[in-house]
């Protein structure tokens, strides 16, 4: 019996489990420093415990959640990695503690109740993890039936999935919706009130289609054909990856979602490099890339609009250059340490929920706390590519491809939201993720990570 139980102790994730308790010590401090500013302004004015339990609580439940999910992990999947989840953690509860602090500041006839919409987000997220991770989906009736388990269900069926992606999308044209009068069609109204956006789908999909396809003709598309000094890209098998690429591509740009356009086409080249190792595709694509851009600045008309913006906001700071003009300003008031939690003005800047909620975080806490966010997500990038590299040699290819391609997402996601807030590149309609609000992109961002999580348990038990 003490064999057992010692036994049953090594196997607890030690190092998860401290961390994570860390992370809730963390924000725990933080909802209270919000709440001690006076900045919170709590309709519900029924004395200061209770008025602190009902800001405390709503976020409090999806981060305890990770404590349910590290045990669950420490009993079943000891071996999967300690370090993914609480990096999560941090940028989710970072998430929910700054959508609780703006979200008084909010019209909450056009947005609603943010701060208890991005808890529910955070906990079917967390939710759909645990399916992710937890369900022994190999033996699910419905896989049993195609002899597979869950990666080559997700192997085997490319075509399929590719299918309900696009046939997503190509519905958004028909029955999407603009809750935000941008003139974009791109959720679906779901019942309850929720939206949910195709393209955050299409992403995932587009990842286990490449993956599939570029591990079942990897040898080709590696060689291709000499002529002279020159290799020449095997075009018969390149057309298909690469058609249904610009058709994701086309729809998306279709609906002026030039973010996720420039995200498909980051995760293209990463798996498509990583699969071949030619660097000669990623010089032909990001040349093709250069000659779109500029047909795209020649013919259309939010395109010119973004990219001049982009170069001076300030020569329409009243309109079209309010939101980035705003931005800068809290950039610059944030300074190095930050104006404090709850202090600042993040409200000053439209949408700072959504496309600008690391400009809302550099505010109040600074050059710092922004820089630290960058370390997370670096972590968290690392972390990822090293399951893909942890992946034995009898195991690599579809799961290696699928954990650099998840990954790869969430890289160049916050590349593309961050560049676009620091004006490093023009601003795209794209979340930060796990940190800005938004239902969708909260989601998939768990499915990601609970796909890394599943593929990091399957691989090393092996070794």
């Amino acid at each position: 019996m003490v064999r057992d139980m010692l036994h049953n102790l090594r196997r607890v994730r030690l190092v998860e489990v401290q961390l994570l308790i860390t992370v809730l010590l963390l924000f725990a401090a933080g909802y209270m420093m919000v709440f001690a500013t006076g900045q919170r302004r709590l309709e519900a004015d029924v004395g200061s415990l209770q008025s602190l339990f009902s800001v405390l609580w709503p976020s409090s439940l999806p981060l305890l959640l990770y404590l349910v999910v590290s045990a669950g992990l420490s009993y079943r999947n000891p071996n999967a990695d300690q370090i993914l989840l609480p990096l999560v953690a941090v940028l989710s509860g970072l998430g929910l503690l700054f959508t609780a602090r703006v979200a008084p500041t909010l019209d909450k006839d056009i947005y609603g109740d943010v701060a208890s919409k991005q808890s529910a987000f955070v906990t079917v997220g967390v939710i759909l993890l645990v399916l992710m991770v937890f369900v022994d989906w190999d033996r699910w009736i419905f896989i049993r039936l195609f002899r597979t388990g869950m990666m080559e269900w997700l192997k085997n069926h490319r075509w399929t999935w590719m299918l309900l992606g696009v046939g997503l999308m190509i519905l958004t044209f028909i029955i999407g919706v603009d809750p935000n009068n941008s003139g974009v069609k791109v959720w679906f109204r779901l019942p309850g009130g929720f939206l949910f956006q195709p393209a955050e789908l299409l992403k995932i999909i587009l990842v286990v289609f490449l993956a599939s396809y570029l591990i079942e003709h990897r040898e080709v598309v590696n060689h291709g054909y000499r002529l002279g000094r020159i290799t020449l890209p095997p075009l018969p098998y390149l057309v298909p990856m690469g058609g249904i690429w610009a058709l994701c591509m086309a729809l998306i740009v279709k609906q002026s979602d030039l973010g996720a356009a420039l995200l498909l086409f980051g995760i293209f080249i990463a798996m498509l490099y990583v699969a071949t190792g030619n660097g000669w595709y990623v010089g032909a694509s990001f040349g093709a890339f250069g000659i779109g851009s500029y047909v795209m600045y020649q013919y259309i008309g939010k395109v010119q609009e973004r990219v001049a913006i982009w170069l001076d906001p300030w020569s329409d700071a009243a309109n079209l250059g309010y939101q980035i003009v705003q931005s800068q300003y809290a950039l610059s008031a944030g300074g190095v340490s930050g104006s404090g939690l709850g202090l600042g003005a993040p409200h000053y800047v439209p949408a700072v929920h959504t496309d600008f909620a690391y400009t809302g975080i550099a505010e109040e806490l600074g050059l710092m706390g922004t820089i630290g966010i960058l370390i997370v997500y670096v972590l968290m990038i690392y972390r990822g590519y090293h399951i893909a590299l942890s992946i034995p040699g009898r195991f690599r290819g579809f799961e290696q491809l699928l954990a650099v391609g998840l990954t790869t997402i969430l890289a160049v996601q916050a590349l593309i939201i961050i560049g676009g807030n620091l004006r490093v590149i023009p601003l795209t309609g794209i979340t930060l993720p796990f940190i800005s609000y938004g239902g969708s992109s909260v989601v998939m961002n768990f499915v990601i990570v609970g796909l890394l999580l599943r593929i990091s348990t399957t691989t090393q038990k092996q070794t």
